[in-house]
């Protein structure tokens, strides 16, 4: 079983725009980072299974591990913007005082930092509508970055993350890749150390080896797949980066204690029930 080729953004460095949304959203994953900024309209965002009121002001920071679903009052409606960026479109300095481990991010900005951002994204959404411009690609990757310090300044000291570059440049990696046939040495070349040193410092900073550690990545980002109810059995193992669908189905039921297609019935059942 082959892994799908990665989803690729429609522009070369992100991808912004401005919602009017009506009613709740169906539970979906993205396949880069994400960044929403809530502009008018309150309701509960869920989290990876975690409910997070949200109002104006609130903005969210997602990897592409990460799946959510928007639920309002009944006739109620929200307006956001959100952009999505790879996190190689950061720059190295400011990618590693990012909080990869504490992913998924939620902060409340005050006024003016909203005012701000909502600036900001308003002439990114512009910039990417007209992508031909001259240096516009160095432009967005600039706003983008001005966003994701906005992010950073109005994160709690709780969310202050483990705060070292190697725990960064690992999760980076393991997020814009874990669906792709990769390895140990694949991150390690990628960070720059040998295997051995890197899984070394990986089991230090996580606990566990590396291997481990996207296994249950893998894992969670199908459960979600799952639990959205969009794809089967097999195409959540492949998008999930499993080569082999026994090995998948083995691993899935050790880790959650059912099968995935008797997950998948389970989850179907109780979304008809609610309905």
């Amino acid at each position: 079983m082959k892994p799908p080729v990665r989803f690729q953004l429609d522009d070369s460095v992100c991808d912004a725009y401005f919602v009017k949304e009506m009613g709740s959203s169906a539970l979906h994953g993205h396949h880069h980072f994400l960044l929403t900024l809530i502009t008018r309209g309150e309701g509960v965002q869920v989290l990876n299974g975690r409910e997070i009121p949200f109002a104006p002001r609130d903005l969210f920071l997602l990897s592409p591990a990460d799946f959510h679903k928007n639920l309002l009052p009944r006739g109620s409606s929200y307006d956001y913007y959100g952009v999505k960026f790879p996190y190689e479109l950061l720059d190295a300095r400011l990618s590693s005082l990012a909080p990869l481990d504490r992913f998924p991010l939620h902060v409340r900005l005050g006024e003016s930092e909203a005012a701000e951002a909502e600036a900001i994204f308003s002439r990114l959404v512009a910039e990417c509508a007209h992508p031909d411009r001259v240096a516009g690609a160095v432009l967005r990757r600039a706003l983008v970055e001005q966003l994701f310090i906005l992010a950073l300044r109005a994160l709690p000291s709780t969310e202050a993350g483990r705060g070292t570059v190697f725990v960064n440049r690992a999760l980076g990696y393991l997020y814009s890749h874990f669906g792709e046939a990769i390895g140990v040495a694949d991150a390690a070349a990628y960070v720059g150390y040998t295997p051995n040193y890197f899984n070394s410092l990986f089991r230090e900073a996580f606990g566990v080896p590396f291997g481990v550690y996207l296994r249950g990545m893998r894992l969670s980002y199908a459960k979600n797949l799952l639990s959205a109810g969009g794809a089967g059995v097999t195409e959540a193992a492949a998008e999930a980066g499993f080569l082999s669908l026994s090995h998948f189905s083995r691993a899935f039921k050790a880790e959650y204690g059912a099968s995935p297609a008797a997950f998948k019935k389970e989850a179907s059942t109780a979304k008809s029930t609610k309905k």
